[in-house]
């Protein structure tokens, strides 16, 4: 019971959790007063974050997007001509080593190299976008490559080859430099790399480019792969609502790309 009651107060520290707190303080006290319209809207207000932040609703929404991509086995994948990782798993840092930062999807970047490792294909492309440090737009693309050689992991059995797609505004622009690379080098077939979540709109976007692609999907955020680690906890925090950020992001993108043509049906 203490361990329960300790877990919940030290959430009170999440602005999410103190503010829903403050907010039913709210309703009770306008409803004490007769105010049942600013009570009503208050307590709305109270039920919104509670499901959103302390029940599963953000997650059941989420493992929606990544479901169908769940259960890929990695190591029957077939070799393809390059495997390629978009971006989002860096960003540039002013004290970290190598003056980059890895973020929560450096899952890419471990599936990249664990393929490569594996001997699915012997060119690992980086993808990626820009940050700005210092008054200086770094490529994260570049930053990852440096670190990954200065490491040493292109040098061991079997060796391969990184390459940088560049500065990306986005995954068409992914896409697009791929499919040059595909004409160039005369790839018929690649991995493709990216969180569980983005990998349909990942794929679509790709194959409307041109690209035939092998999915390979990553970064799972739900209880589908890991651990909620949510059991006990009544205080709703801002883990929720970082979910249904995600997927109205993707739901989002996945219109935009429609709209400008970057998928077809």
């Amino acid at each position: 019971m203490m361990d329960w009651v300790y877990m919940n107060l030290t959430l009170l520290a999440d602005p999410t959790a103190l503010g829903w707190l403050g907010v039913v303080v709210l309703a009770v006290w306008l409803a004490r007063r007769r105010q049942r319209g600013p009570a009503l809207f208050a307590a709305t207000v109270a039920i919104v974050v509670f499901i959103g932040g302390a029940t599963d609703f953000p997650g059941w929404l989420l493992r929606r997007m990544e479901r169908p991509w769940a259960g890929k086995n990695i190591e029957a994948l077939p070799a393809c001509d390059a495997i390629v990782v978009l971006g989002g798993g860096a960003t540039p840092s002013r004290f970290e080593a190598g003056r980059v930062r890895f973020t929560r999807s450096m899952d890419r970047i471990a599936m990249g190299i664990h393929l490569a490792r594996s001997n699915k294909a012997r060119v690992l492309v980086i993808g990626g976008g820009g940050g700005e440090l210092d008054g200086v737009l770094q490529c994260e693309a570049d930053l990852v490559m440096e670190r990954l050689k200065f490491w040493g992991v292109t040098q061991s059995p079997p060796e391969f080859e990184i390459v940088s797609l560049g500065i990306n505004a986005n995954t068409h622009d992914e896409a697009v430099k791929v499919a040059a690379l595909c004409k160039d080098r005369n790839w018929k077939r690649v991995l493709l790399v990216t969180s569980a979540f983005h990998m349909s709109r990942a794929v679509a976007t790709f194959q409307t480019a041109g690209v035939n692609v092998e999915p390979v999907p990553c970064n799972f955020l739900t209880s589908l792969s890991v651990d909620p680690g949510r059991q006990g906890v009544f205080l709703p925090t801002g883990a929720g609502g970082e979910k249904i950020l995600t997927v109205i992001h993707e739901k989002g993108g996945w219109w935009i790309y429609k709209r400008r043509g970057w998928i077809r049906d």
